[in-house]
């Protein structure tokens, strides 16, 4: 057997054995999750445990992700905070 290939299928059942781990533990806590992992090549995947809830989740993710980027590129000064509420705002 090809040494690349054994050390494939050693990597990939870790793989699996890792996100299964995650599965379970996610599960044990929230009703609704999705994961997002990206491999040494580059390539991506995802997994959720409701799909129509994973896409939701993962929008909100990269609405999330988009805001930070944004504020990260203000100064303190510019932003405008509401204690009353849980939302800082940049004007």
């Amino acid at each position: 057997m090809n040494h690349n290939f054994e050390q494939n299928l050693i990597l990939v059942k870790a793989t699996e054995d890792a996100l299964e781990q995650a599965r379970g533990i996610l599960g044990e806590f929230f009703p609704n999750f999705a994961v997002v992992v990206q491999y040494e090549d580059g390539s991506v995947w995802h997994e959720s445990n409701n799909a129509l809830v994973g896409k939701a989740l993962l929008a909100e993710a990269l609405e999330l992700i988009q805001e930070e980027k944004e504020f990260e590129g203000r100064e303190l000064e510019d932003c405008e905070i509401d204690w009353g509420d849980d939302d800082d705002e940049c004007v």
